[in-house]
């Protein structure tokens, strides 16, 4: 058998020279995933080994990326990279390794989210519902008001934060500041604290809707705590911010876990004895009685009975000819109770015939 008939012998001719010499490298089309070795690694220039007739350069335009990739990488690294062009004009071809970057990126975040870490970002943007923002290696996420510790944050601030929200598929990553400080775990909350358990909590921030808290089960664990306005007290609260102060330490009831919110629900009120119960036991329906106007409205008037019990005439029982003022003293018959709002409904006693009503 002749040499020229064996895959090792010499080529007869420079076509089948050709063949050969083309045959040892791999065709290249757009969008293909392609293996290669890096071969020079500089802040300027990557070039990787795929076994072309040349080397091939990795172009990353994103600025992040290309320091990611240093920061990952050294030479003699085996890669995956992405054919953006099979040849260039200068006849090499041109790489990307951005999608083998976010595998190993996200990858680590998932390792991150998974084990309850902290990692340090930096603010991008401010938005009217939170931040976005940037960890070291290129991840964008989102940090919402509701997961925010300090008071306020500004473009280009660092901050501590947990992933508390991750899916990989959609690159949607949403991370917490109060993570870094309290428990958020649903499950784990749920086993450190029981409804209807009465526990004292600190007060950490007063806001118009309510009242922001740290509990503190056991020695090492803290979870936040939220007593909305409507569970401060059974009597209508206003000025929450002038009544309650930070640092102060309050008894509380718990009444629930918020899931969204990855808090307790508290309440005050329920601690309290619920006087409105003795109202309606002194007050009966039908019963006349005389009291002085506190505040006109469109919807009605609201009248003091007596130190911490109001009532209230509804718009419609009012005849169209008859004017209230403040401090007014109105005679009054209880026609109902609205357990809610704590009020005794009332409608006024008319001492002559009544021409319409509003």
């Amino acid at each position: 058998m002749s040499d020229a008939s064996s895959p090792k012998g010499k080529a007869t001719s420079m076509a089948e020279l050709m063949s050969r010499q083309s045959s040892q490298f791999q065709s290249l089309k757009r969008g293909d995933n392609v293996k290669g070795i890096v071969k020079k690694l500089t802040p300027k220039e990557i070039l990787l080994d795929i076994g072309y007739k040349s080397d091939a350069l990795v172009i990353e335009y994103d600025k992040q990326n290309m320091e990611n990739l240093m920061g990952l990488l050294k030479v003699g690294d085996t890669v995956t990279a992405s054919v953006i062009s099979p040849e260039s004009e200068e006849g090499f071809p041109v790489l990307s390794l951005r999608r083998m970057l976010e595998e190993k990126v996200y990858g680590a975040l998932e390792g991150v989210f998974k084990a309850d870490a902290t990692l340090k970002a930096y603010v991008l943007e401010v938005t009217r519902g939170g931040y976005f923002i940037e960890t070291k290696e290129g991840i964008k996420g989102f940090l919402p008001n509701s997961q925010l510790l300090d008071a306020r944050l500004m473009q280009g601030d660092s901050v501590d934060v947990k992933v508390i929200e991750f899916d990989r598929e959609k690159k949607r990553v949403i991370v917490s500041q109060k993570a870094t400080h309290y428990l958020m775990n649903i499950a784990e909350i749920e086993k450190e604290v029981k409804r209807d358990t009465v526990v004292k909590a600190l007060v950490t921030l007063v806001t118009p809707y309510g009242i922001y808290l740290e509990v503190s089960p056991r020695t090492g664990v803290l979870i936040e705590g939220f007593i909305h306005i409507s569970e401060v007290s059974h009597q209508r609260v206003e000025g929450l911010e002038g009544k309650f102060k930070i640092g102060e330490t309050l008894e509380t009831q718990i009444i629930g876990v918020d899931v969204e919110n990855k808090r307790v629900n508290l309440s005050l009120k329920r601690l309290e004895k619920d006087n409105f119960e003795d109202v309606k036991k002194k007050y009966k329906k039908e019963e006349t009685l005389t009291a002085t106007v506190v505040d006109v409205k469109s919807k009605g008037i609201t009248l003091q009975v007596e130190a911490g019990v109001n009532a209230f005439i509804s718009s419609s029982k009012i005849p169209t000819d008859k004017e209230y003022k403040k401090d007014d003293k109105v005679e009054v018959e209880v026609t109902d109770f609205d357990d809610k709002k704590r009020l005794i409904l009332v409608s006024p006693v008319l001492k002559t015939k009544v021409i319409g009503y509003r």
